[in-house]
């Protein structure tokens, strides 16, 4: 594989193509340092667990992931940090170890005694010819040239590695230290960031040499995976989308969530309730009541959720082997187990980052950043043999997002509505709600109000909030109407949210929607009368 094309791939891949150049170089940092850690902890799994005396040099997929995202970094930095003139850091790290094994001094020499002459003469003669520009140069290239510098072979080349690329990280770690601490911290040498670069590549390439994998193998194995969490444009097929209507899930939803007692909500879909009345079912308020709102998610953003299909009625009863394993009770269960790891995955992050204000809810998955590879992969790895493995890393990612961003919202505010556009992979929300539920008439209500200094609309909201109150068998005292807010909706279908003793008493009759009817009294007063429903 061309260095060229790795290097095009890195660029366009960057994410942080939008913040200033300094904040580019800090990431990168950041980000090397991080992924040279994972590396160590990747190999320390090799060679410590269960079977490693015999099996320490059999690469796993997680030793080659890890070298792949700290070969990403090492390409991005080198390019944030060299602007002016940007560099090929195989190149330059040829150069130093030629100069390094051809010098004169006392640390040269010892360098050349722990080489093997042979390996040392081919080295030192093919690095004279060694291609300084990536556009004809081959990760093997670089990565069969270096290797005949190795010191140190099999076992023990993997700790040295290790070890030095703890130290390589903390020699980048350098550059951001004031000046009176990298004075008074001199365990680490201050070098140029593309020796340590340099370094870096040489000895995640020693460990493919050791584990027997070419650097191209990795570096394809980076871009698979960068690009299955990037390509967003083309969306995974509807796993639905061969079988007839009557079995595909609705194209466009609108699903509303209602209160209806302290720790209780539904869920309605077209005036019906959708599934069973939930709870927390925890010792603590910690709104998980409202989790139905990740099964829409993954409706929304996967094409897949048997729980709401089960709900919906629309198994795929026609196929009967997909209907036992994607439509049944097992798919049901695994699509629970998976949408509890991911909540439990966001509470430990946002306990991560420490005490939260005490008076709203706590928000999980900030953003991308919140959600690691390795976790994606974890989350894939539940749904193994279940046709929504085939869906992609960011279509995952974007469900845990957005549904836990709803999620949030839904605790909030205590109650709305989720819109769901399958055709463009859509989910969004809004604070109001008006189920249009052909319920039981709990309470009838009606009053008039006067129009003051000609302010129709201070009017409307009053006569209609009166009369609310009424059909609750409430007094309209100055503290009850401060108690809600009531939205017009259209259509005579009013959004209400309450607190204190008007949502006691929506609570107390189980009320689940309201209508309301406004007709002018002559040509200073309005008249309204509203309709509390329930279908409790």
């Amino acid at each position: 594989m061309l260095v060229a094309d790795y290097d095009r791939f890195v660029v366009d891949s960057d994410q942080s193509v939008d913040k200033p150049e300094d904040q580019r170089v800090e990431i990168a940092i950041y980000g090397l340092g991080a992924e040279i850690g994972s590396v160590v902890a990747a190999v320390k799994k090799r060679l410590l667990g269960e079977g490693g005396a015999e099996n320490w040099n059999a690469p796993n997929d997680e030793i080659v992931e890890e070298l792949g995202d700290v070969m990403w970094y090492c390409f991005s930095l080198a390019r944030h940090a060299n602007l002016a003139k940007p560099i090929n850091i195989f190149a330059h790290d040829i150069a130093k170890l030629r100069q390094e094994i051809g010098a004169e001094d006392e640390r040269a020499r010892r360098i050349q005694g722990a080489l093997d002459r042979s390996k040392r003469d081919a080295f030192l003669a093919a690095a004279e010819s060694f291609p300084k520009k990536t556009k004809i140069m081959t990760f093997e290239d670089y990565q069969n040239l270096a290797f005949l510098t190795a010191r140190t072979k099999d076992k023990t080349l993997v700790e040295v590695c290790l070890a030095v690329l703890w130290q390589l990280s903390a020699e980048l770690f350098r550059q951001k230290l004031p000046d009176l601490e990298l004075e008074l911290n001199r365990a680490v040498a201050d070098r140029p960031v593309n020796d340590i670069l340099g370094e870096i590549a040489w000895h995640v390439s020693a460990l493919a040499s050791t584990y027997g994998l070419t650097m191209s193998q990795i570096a394809r194995r980076n871009m698979v995976k960068v690009a299955y969490r990037q390509n967003r444009d083309h969306p995974t097929p509807l796993h639905d989308e061969i079988y007839k209507p009557a079995e595909q899930f609705p194209r466009q939803m609108e699903v509303s969530f209602v209160t209806v007692g302290r720790g209780r909500s539904r869920m309605y879909y077209q005036g019906r309730q959708l599934g069973d009345e939930l709870t927390d079912n925890a010792h603590d308020d910690d709104g998980y009541r409202f989790h139905d709102v990740m099964h829409l998610a993954n409706l929304a953003k996967l094409g897949w959720s048997p729980v709401v299909r089960g709900l919906l009625g629309r198994k795929r009863k026609s196929d009967h082997v997909v209907d036992q394993v994607e439509d049944g009770a097992r798919a049901k269960i695994v699509e629970e187990a998976v949408i509890k790891a991911i909540h439990s995955e966001g509470d430990r992050l946002a306990r991560l980052r420490g005490p939260q204000p005490v008076q709203k809810p706590v928000r999980l998955f900030l953003g991308p950043r919140d959600i690691t590879f390795r976790f994606l992969k974890f989350v894939q790895s539940l749904v193994s043999g279940l046709e929504v493995e085939a869906n992609r890393y960011w279509e995952w990612e974007e469900a845990i997002i957005e549904g836990h961003e709803i999620f949030y919202r839904l605790r909030c505010e205590g109650q709305g509505t989720v819109n769901i556009d399958l055709e463009k992979r859509t989910i969004a929300f809004r604070p109001e709600v008006s189920v249009d539920l052909a319920g039981r008439v709990a309470g009838i209500g009606s009053a008039t109000a006067r129009i003051e200094d000609k302010d129709q609309a201070a009017a409307r909201e009053l006569s209609q909030k009166i009369a609310v109150l009424d059909a609750l068998d409430l007094s309209p005292s100055e503290e009850a109407l401060d108690e809600f807010v009531l939205t017009e909706l259209g259509g005579g279908r009013i959004c209400v949210k309450a607190a204190g003793t008007v949502r006691q008493a929506m609570w107390a009759k189980e009320i689940v929607a309201f209508k309301t009817t406004i007709v002018p009294v002559g040509a200073m007063e309005l008249h309204a009368t509203a309709l509390v429903l329930s279908d409790g």
